[in-house]
This record gives structure tokens, C-alpha cells and sequence, in this order.
């Protein structure tokens, strides 16, 4: 067993180079790390390579022992050099990203309109998929394959189907399916009748919704709040909204 120790190797080099978007965007592939989200880890991902400190290769054994994938041991060192952790684990995995072709949603969905914090979005989509929100558009928001955001779902990124769409796509969505965006001056969000199947669509952190998209929703909801508190959290509100929702 050779022990990978220079941070030059092509495996190291390209899961270093994965934590930019350009080029997770021209590899069509992404990272994953640690311990509870490799345990989340769905049969028949597409999983390109790991890679693994020689403390973590009898977890490996067990986590993969169904799919043929190579695994490189690496020394501490280079493992620290990869990690985006203080304290890194020992196990990084390369994945290829889903490719999901643009769709009306099976049932409950999320439009997140420029949500861009990372760890929200994270969040949101765990909480989507606690909440058996399995259709999440994205209209755009911050890279949901960047690490920070991988690893803020704990899992749940593997619970739901992530789809990227454009202005017009965001429309048709909102034409042909029950809505509902989180913004100020709605329905009081916790008494209103919120029903299966709902499109809840929550803008972005520091401009809300966009116009076009709070034109062709079909109601407004609207948290209320004391004590001079003028908004909340995406994602607090967010999932508000999809724990308020009936017929789940």
C-alpha cells in the first residue's frame, strides 16, 4: 500500500482545484467529506474516487463494500491540506453532480430566488428534505456543490433533486403550480391554510424576492415579529414555512 505524501499528485492537485466553481462546473464533479455524510451516501452514487488517511481505510471498506471505487491513502499532511475543516477527517470523496433536467415538482417544492449564504442554503435543504421537500429550483443562488454549502446539508443533499433554472423557468413554475413567497405584507404565515402540494418561495437574504417572481405568485405569507425585529433568517423562515404545510 504506497502512502500519497506529496500534495503534487494529480488526485491531490484535483480535489484541491474543486473548491473553485470554475472548475467544478468543467470536471462536473464535486467533494464530499467526513465521516456522517459518507454514512448518508445513497447506493448507486456516482462516486469517482476517495480519498482516505490510513485510520479511516476499515470505515471506507464498510461504507463502499457494494460499489467498485478506487481509494488512495494519504499521509495526515496532505489530508490537512485538502480538508475545509480546522480538524479534518480522513475521508474525501469525489462525486460526479447530478445533471436534473427542469421539470414540474412530484409534489411539495422550494424556489429559492438568490439565496447566497452558504450555510443557509445548506439548511434549507436539509430541512427540505427532513420536511419531504424533495424538489428544490434554484434561480441564482450560491453553488449548492460548493464545500461549505455540501457540507451544511449533512446529507440532505442527497434527499432531494437540486435544479438549476432561469428567470422564465421560475415563471412557468409559478403559473402552473399553488405558490407562496415569503415577503413582508402578506398572511400572517403562522394561521394561514397552507395545503399539499405548495411551491414556497423564499428570496434572497438582502433583497427578497424579485419582482417578476413576487408578480406571478399566488399569495404572500409573512411571519410576524416584536421587539423591532424587521426580518429573520432564510432559512428559519423557510422552514417555518414548510413545517406550517398540511398534507406532508
Amino acid at each position: 500500500m504506497e502512502i500519497i505524501t506529496s500534495t503534487q499528485n494529480q488526485f491531490v492537485k484535483q480535489v484541491r482545484s474543486l473548491r473553485d466553481k470554475k472548475f467544478r462546473k468543467q470536471s462536473g464533479l464535486f467533494v464530499v467529506e467526513g465521516g456522517n455524510i459518507f454514512k448518508d451516501m445513497p447506493d448507486g452514487l456516482s462516486v469517482e474516487y476517495i480519498l482516505a488517511t490510513e485510520e479511516r481505510l476499515d470505515e471506507v471498506q464498510k461504507l463502499i463494500f457494494s460499489t467498485r471505487v478506487c481509494v488512495y491513502v494519504v499521509s495526515e499532511s496532505v489530508m490537512k491540506s485538502l480538508s475545509d475543516t480546522v480538524t479534518p477527517y480522513g475521508l474525501i470523496a469525489v462525486l460526479k453532480t447530478p445533471q436534473v433536467e427542469f421539470s414540474m415538482p412530484k409534489g411539495n417544492a422550494l424556489l429559492l430566488d438568490g439565496v447566497s449564504d452558504p450555510g443557509n442554503m445548506g439548511t434549507i435543504i436539509r430541512t427540505a428534505a427532513a420536511r419531504g421537500f424533495e424538489d428544490i429550483y434554484l434561480l441564482d443562488c450560491v453553488d449548492v456543490y460548493s464545500p461549505k454549502v455540501v457540507r451544511a446539508t449533512l446529507g440532505g443533499l442527497f434527499k432531494v433533486r437540486l435544479c438549476e433554472v432561469d428567470e422564465s423557468e421560475a415563471i412557468a413554475l409559478l403559473d402552473n403550480l399553488n405558490s407562496a413567497v415569503l415577503d413582508f405584507g402578506g398572511e400572517d404565515l403562522t394561521k394561514a391554510e397552507i395545503n399539499s402540494p405548495i411551491l414556497i418561495v423564499t428570496g434572497s437574504e438582502a433583497h427578497g424576492v424579485r419582482d417578476s417572481v413576487l408578480a406571478h405568485s399566488k399569495r404572500i405569507l409573512t411571519l410576524p415579529m416584536t421587539n423591532g425585529i424587521e426580518s429573520l433568517n432564510a432559512a428559519v423562515a423557510t422552514a417555518v414555512a414548510m413545517y406550517q404545510t398540511k398534507g406532508v
